[in-house]
């Protein structure tokens, strides 16, 4: 069975939100009610990346998708912009990979501590 976008963000950052040198953020976007006013209220920027992280002084982005998902127009407009600014990008469905490409842009040490929790 495929493993859902959700089961691949929490293998991610299982695998990445420990390493030293990684500061990792989970980027939340949508809409949710309000409970008190019973009105929708839009959170976040449309078209953002599932997680944001900093390392070795870069700013990456990664947007982690299902075997089968596929980034809409808002992520993509989101990616050429965040690319066009100097941001690296990674488009991830598999865990293994994500981890390996994302170490591709780390420090040394970081890289060693990286590849050493892949799955």
């Amino acid at each position: 069975m495929p493993l859902r976008e959700s089961d691949i963000q929490r293998q991610f950052l299982a695998v990445v939100g420990p390493v030293v040198g990684v500061f990792v953020e989970r980027i939340n976007t949508g809409m949710a009610m309000d409970p008190r006013t019973g009105r929708a209220v839009r959170f976040g920027t449309p078209g953002s990346p599932d997680i944001r992280i900093t390392m070795g002084g870069r700013s990456i982005a990664v947007e982690l998708k299902s075997a089968t998902g596929r980034q809409s127009v808002e992520q993509k407009r989101w990616q050429a912009a965040f690319e066009s600014a100097g941001g690296v990008y990674l488009l991830v469905n598999d865990v293994s990979v994500g981890v390996r490409r994302l170490a591709e842009f780390a420090p040394d040490e970081t890289k060693k501590m990286l590849l050493s929790r892949a799955p």
